[in-house]
């Protein structure tokens, strides 16, 4: 990653435009800590596509498939960046 920013902020910050910033942060600390099992502050880079596969049935959900599809798909771009 080239920003300081953490993984667990980058993928908020991502979703933010369309879940807002609050339910985005709260978003990623709940998959972050079911899935993952961790608190979003200790994910490193490794756990984004793990995190972002577990976001994805959620955002489909909200969002629809393929812009879910496709907002996943910047964010992975955006982590390997």
């Amino acid at each position: 990653m080239t920003n300081s920013k953490t993984p667990a902020e980058m993928i908020a910050q991502g979703l933010s435009g369309y879940l807002g910033p609050h339910m985005a942060r709260s978003a990623v600390k709940t998959f972050a800590t079911k899935a993952l099992g961790r608190p979003p502050e200790m994910l490193v880079h490794s756990d984004i596509g793990p995190l972002l596969r577990a976001l994805r049935p959620m955002l489909r959900t909200l969002l629809g498939a393929h812009e879910a599809d496709n907002v996943i798909a910047h964010l992975s771009k955006e982590a390997a960046a």
